[in-house]
């Protein structure tokens, strides 16, 4: 007679939706200066200059008036947004519960786009004037080579922002995914500058140079990573991101996530956003 228990096996399936590689939460909004709740199409960040006493000429000499340097950026808010749908056949189909995990994977969205909107902002044409009608890209760029970067170079996109007297606190590196290990690759095991970057590779530490160092799959290709404080750039949110479960009663009662984002970023000074380049 022939065996057929394992016609009556159980088959296991999984309980859970695994989420695929990811980043999953917003890396730079905490590094840069935030502006909440804006209403409006645009924001608008005021800024102050320095200024120098002047020398008194004598006893009662007029007292000198002097204007501070005065400006305004701009940034333009926009609007993000995207659904997914979940057919209510699909959810008795599903020994998994895919409602939660299509909402983990529109928040996991909502920050990679948030960090996109950032970097495009250091990187690119930044706004300014009393009305925002005058524009300045970011020149202040030091040049490197990935294949062969050296700590020198590095040392480099630091001083850019110390001629500039930029505050040494809250200072951030975001680079490509390569550029720590090219680094470690071509510095001499036997230096102190081998060690830091060793350990900042295997996570041990996250500081070095000065930096609190970021690594983001989500630099510009053109790139190798951003040197700058936290008060060269401005986001500005008109809300919390949104992400909303809701039943459709016009979709057979088809289950929705909707998640939405309305932000804006602007550079606010090119002297505290260092650019690494190729070349």
């Amino acid at each position: 007679m022939a065996d057929t228990q394992n016609k009556i096996y159980a088959q296991a399936y999984s309980q859970n939706i695994m989420q695929l590689a990811q980043q999953k939460t917003s890396k730079l909004l905490n590094t840069v200066y935030m502006k909440p709740n804006v209403r409006g199409k645009t924001f608008f960040q005021d800024q102050i200059g320095a200024w120098e006493m002047s020398v008194k000429a004598g006893r009662n000499s007029q007292t000198p008036n002097n204007d501070p340097a005065l400006a305004r950026r701009m940034g333009l808010m926009v609007d993000y947004h995207d659904n997914r749908l979940l057919d209510k056949g699909d959810e008795l189909k599903s020994i998994s519960d895919p409602k939660s995990a299509y909402t983990i994977a529109a928040s996991q969205s909502l920050g990679r786009k948030i960090d996109d909107v950032i970097i495009d902002a250091l990187r690119g044409t930044a706004y300014y004037g009393e009305t925002g009608s005058s524009s300045v890209t970011n020149g202040n760029i030091v040049n490197a080579t990935a294949a062969s970067l050296t700590v020198a170079q590095i040392v480099a996109a630091k001083k850019a922002l110390d001629d500039e007297d930029v505050d040494e606190d809250d200072r951030y590196a975001v680079v490509n995914t390569t550029i720590l290990n090219n680094l470690l690759g071509v510095t001499e095991a036997t230096s102190a500058d081998y060690n830091s970057v060793k350990a900042l590779v295997r996570g041990e530490i996250n500081t070095w140079l000065g930096f609190e160092w970021i690594m983001s799959t989500r630099v510009n290709s053109s790139d190798l990573g951003y040197f700058y404080n936290k008060y060269g750039c401005c986001v500005a949110l008109a809300e919390s991101p949104t992400v909303r479960t809701d039943e459709r009663a016009d979709l057979s009662y088809s289950w929705q996530v909707y998640y939405s984002l309305s932000i804006g970023a602007v550079r606010l000074e090119e002297e505290k956003v260092v650019l690494l380049q190729e070349g």
